[in-house]
């Protein structure tokens, strides 16, 4: 097989090879849209199911709400009219006259139409607010009974007092129906007291087993209450309270019995109000189901996080999936857990049928067109590029099976090839004569280059020391002569005050009060002498000698320099200076006075961009300078950092050319970083870098060998 042939099998079995992924990635796209529609499908019938039990929810608050409204309704109106309920005067005491009840017996009504009242003491102790109270009570039954028939799964309905007596429909006759203060610890009533429910909110309770001991023949399995307080102005009367059967919520959950996975009715306390997809029987059950029975730890608490954040989306946890729909009238959710595999099994495998079809089309497409280009287009061109390689090497070629329209260009490539090496010998002549000019003229440019390079080099350097001489020429001349005066003079003094001392031994405090502030001022003057003559030094110019200096000394000398230089120049700004500097740094060889040229221009720099940023900022900004030196074995890393205005991160790719400057016309330029970046780099063989944050800070980083090389 000749390379044409093989280069072009290359081409097939890659383009197959492309196909398929491209194939592989639009199923898998249309996988995921298919899983996307599955998940919308199951996220609205989900929805539509949580507002169903949402809307049966709504329905017992309403009715509860309604009669909380009808009852205080009624208080006021019993209080302004003396109106009374018929029902009140068939209420009985017991022998002992320790509670009392509606008497039933003399009643010719149907029990089932009414209540049964009953509460602690006697009728003859009853105050006019609590008669007033009890026949609120006895007006509520026939509301009871149109609440109760309109709610399906409701199993009582009843009306609590704090005054100690219930009216409970429908009917239960004593003494099952006895009264107990227990009633009043349970949640339905203690959540509704003043200090549980200072907003006098509808509420529900967590799910409990109805009943007590003494009710037991009357038991309704597992309920949830919905109770609202009654008050009579500011006053605290009771509650009015609807126990739903978790029973009718476990029937509502099995609608959904086709989905795939599990489905629950949970309350805030984890307790399972109703299931789908497990077996769950609430009127026989004795216990109250938790959601730590059912689920794993961690997949509890990616309910609560979701219950805590509503995503309105599945969560996935691994290969299951979590969906959690709050219903707004109860403090209730609609879980859903489900598996990934068995919920996107069928979109999977419609999936995998496509690819299968569509890559045995393509197989069958590729193949045929591979034999068709063979044919007709690969063997042709590969005898035209035979040929031309023979005339190339001038050798004839004989064609053996060639199609008729491929043989006029193999006319033209003979014909052409022979053109062509009549020319070549020409155009060989004149390329040596042309090549020998160019060889010429490329060594006179390379040395006009070099000689254009020293030229900048030295004009950036005579330059840059041109305007520190000056610079140090002036500060000399106003500072050095004053400066000798000061310490002369200091030294002179501090002589006669010690003669003055031991001739008038009793002014000898006086004297050596004067003696130490004369102290202090040779000793200033002669830090201050020590600044002007760094100065000159730095204005003499760098003679590029390598030498043994303390580096942390070096550093403090320039960040001196600059900064006092710089405040000289602008009264009112002043830099805080940190210094972090290893005090273990060992001793340093490099050219003293060209670094101290570097660490100079830095600060200066530094101490520039603080000032403008605090031409805007104002005095809530404070200038900071951080220089620190660490020890990193053969080499040293100084690192400057300040906290001005930051440096745009477009200007920090030629923040070291030559003449670049963010400065003001007549404030920079440009020079400075340019020649300090050479000194670095090129005079000492180390690295300088720079980072910057706008708004925030700029960090020149350099390293640095710690023995010159």
């Amino acid at each position: 097989m000749n390379s044409f042939r093989r280069g072009y099998n290359r081409i097939v079995y890659l383009t197959g090879i492309a196909l398929i992924f491209i194939t592989l990635g639009i199923e898998y796209f249309q996988y995921k849209h298919n899983q996307h529609l599955v998940l919308t499908d199951l996220k609205n019938r989900l929805d539509e199911h949580t507002f169903n039990i949402n809307l049966r929810v709504r329905t017992v608050k309403g009715y509860v709400n309604g009669l909380k409204t009808i009852a205080e309704s009624d208080l006021i109106y019993i209080k302004n009219f003396g109106t009374h309920s018929p029902l009140f005067s068939y209420l009985k005491e017991d022998e002992n006259k320790k509670y009392y009840y509606l008497d039933a017996k003399d009643l010719k009504l149907d029990k089932s139409n009414f209540g049964n009242l009953i509460g602690l003491g006697s009728l003859e102790n009853f105050s006019e607010n609590l008669k007033i109270e009890v026949n609120m009570a006895l007006f509520l039954n026939i509301l009871f009974d149109v609440a109760l028939k309109n709610n399906r799964g409701a199993v009582w309905i009843y009306y609590t007092s704090k005054n100690h007596f219930q009216n409970l429909y429908p009917w239960v006759p004593l003494p099952v129906n006895e009264y107990h203060k227990a009633v009043e610890e349970k949640a339905f009533f203690q959540n509704a007291l003043p200090k549980n429910n200072p907003h006098r909110l509808n509420f529900w309770t967590p799910a409990y087993q109805d009943g007590s001991e003494y009710e037991n023949p009357y038991q309704k399995g597992i309920v949830v209450t919905n109770s609202s307080p009654i008050y009579d102005n500011n006053q605290f009367l009771g509650t009015i309270s609807l126990d739903l059967s978790v029973t009718e919520l476990n029937r509502m959950m099995k609608r959904l019995d086709t989905l795939k996975g599990s489905l629950l009715l949970i309350n805030k306390e984890h307790q399972i109000l109703g299931m789908n997809g497990i077996d769950f029987q609430p009127e026989t059950s004795q216990h109250i189901p938790h959601l730590e029975q059912l689920v794993s730890p961690e997949i509890i608490h990616r309910l609560d996080q979701q219950i805590a954040m509503p995503s309105e989306w599945f969560s996935f946890n691994y290969s299951s999936l979590i969906y959690i729909k709050d219903l707004h009238d109860a403090p209730w959710y609609v879980v859903y857990l489900g598996s990934e595999s068995e919920l996107f099994k069928e979109v999977f495998y419609d999936a995998l049928q496509d690819i299968l079809v569509i890559t045995l089309v393509l197989i069958f497409v590729v193949g045929v067109g591979y034999l068709m280009v063979i044919r007709d287009f690969i063997s042709p061109a590969q005898k035209l590029v035979d040929h031309i390689e023979k005339e190339n090497q001038g050798l004839k070629s004989t064609l053996q099976n060639l199609p008729a329209r491929w043989r006029p260009w193999f006319d033209i490539i003979s014909r052409i090839f022979a053109e062509n090496r009549s020319l070549l010998t020409n155009l060989e002549n004149r390329v040596n004569v042309r090549t020998k000019q160019l060889q010429q003229k490329n060594i006179q440019l390379k040395q006009t280059l070099t000689n254009l390079k020293k030229a900048q080099d030295q004009m950036i350097v005579q330059e840059k020391l041109a305007s520190l001489g000056a610079l140090m020429a002036g500060i000399a001349h106003e500072i050095k002569n004053p400066l000798n005066f000061i310490i002369n003079f200091s030294d002179l003094s501090l002589e006669y005050l010690q003669e003055l001392k031991e001739k008038n031994p009793h002014m000898s405090e006086f004297i050596s009060q004067i003696e130490n502030n004369i102290s202090k001022t040779y000793e200033h003057a002669e830090r201050a002498d020590s600044i002007v003559r760094g100065m000159l030094a730095h204005a003499r110019g760098s003679t590029g000698e390598i030498t043994s200096f303390n580096l942390n000394k070096l550093l403090s000398g320039a960040i001196e320099l600059a900064s006092i230089g710089f405040q000289g120049k602008e009264k009112n700004f002043t830099v805080k200076i940190i210094k972090n500097f290893d005090q273990i740094l060992a001793s340093f060889e490099g050219s003293e006075q060209d670094l101290f040229r570097v660490f100079l221009n830095i600060v200066n720099n530094a101490c520039f961009a603080m000032m403008e940023k605090k031409s805007v900022l104002g005095s809530a900004y404070i200038p900071e300078l951080v220089v620190t030196t660490r020890n990193k074995g053969k080499n040293v890393e100084i690192i400057f950092e300040d906290n001005g205005p930051g440096i745009n991160p477009t200007f920090i790719k030629k923040i070291f050319d030559p003449f670049f400057t963010t400065k003001d016309p007549g404030k920079g330029t440009g020079l400075g970083l340019s020649l300090s970046y050479d000194i670095i780099t090129h005079q000492h063989h180390g690295k300088m870098t720079v980072e910057s944050k706008v708004g925030q800070y700029s960090r020149f980083i350099i390293e640095l060998p710690l023995r010159a090389l």
